[in-house]
């Protein structure tokens, strides 16, 4: 039997090491401006819809035991999540309003062509792969933004510790990455088990290993493509 300990520790593995990459520091590393920060609250909730749509195509192609797991997730950001009494696309429109932007900004924003071409991505693993390789590639970014693996937190956290430390606007009032800093950690956790339940070959285990790091690569890919457009963005 493939050892479940060791692929998840892999798998944590890959995620604390994403935040070293180049991708990953340039946008982390690159000064905040209220409208760079505005930019990135717009595409991020564009960014919630394409999870919404791999999501589904994953609970599509699980067992009924993943089914019910991913249901109960989307229940959180599709319907009402109680941390914040509402979806989790309308907390993001709502903590626009905290940095002056309204729904129209959201509704009209279109896509810059790296991250259109991650979304893709995104979609051809989450549609075209085994059901366990779309589930992976979906659970990695929730694993990735987990706090309790990544010691010095995911990216909500550290997206939002740029809007508290370079912009002066708490996190607190940063309600969709407040809310993402914490929920996420126990979305990763719930997703957890499938791993125990459903790797039981090595031909499972390696699917995992795959569809994570191809994962973990198109969100490099995306993060890049986000630095790329916001350094070219003044004021």
């Amino acid at each position: 039997m493939p050892d479940i300990a060791q692929l998840k520790s892999i798998l944590d593995g890959m995620c604390k090491r994403q935040f070293e990459t180049d991708e990953f520091r340039d946008l982390l590393s690159l000064p905040w401006t209220m409208e760079r920060g505005r930019y990135y609250v717009v595409q991020n909730a564009l960014y919630t819809k394409n999870r919404r749509d791999c999501w589904g195509y994953v609970q599509a192609a699980a067992p009924l035991d993943v089914k019910a797991l991913v249901w109960q997730h989307e229940s959180d950001e599709l319907i009402n999540d109680p941390r914040c009494d509402m979806d989790h696309y309308s907390l993001t429109v709502k903590q626009g309003e905290v940095i002056g932007l309204e729904r129209e900004d959201f509704d009209k924003a279109e896509l810059p062509p790296m991250a259109q071409a991650a979304f893709l991505a995104w979609h051809h693993i989450a549609i075209k792969g085994p059901w366990l390789a779309s589930f992976t590639s979906s659970q990695m970014l929730e694993r990735r933004n987990n706090p309790d693996i990544v010691a010095e937190g995911g990216m909500s956290y550290r997206i939002g510790k740029k809007f508290e430390n370079e912009l002066g606007i708490s996190l607190k009032r940063m309600v969709s990455l407040n809310v993402h800093s914490t929920a996420d950690t126990e979305h990763s956790d719930m997703m957890d088990g499938v791993y125990d339940r459903h790797v039981q070959t090595q031909e499972d285990y390696d699917t995992v290993l795959r569809a994570a790091r191809l994962c973990m690569a198109i969100d490099r890919a995306y993060r890049g493509g986000l630095a790329y457009a916001m350094q070219r963005i003044e004021g």
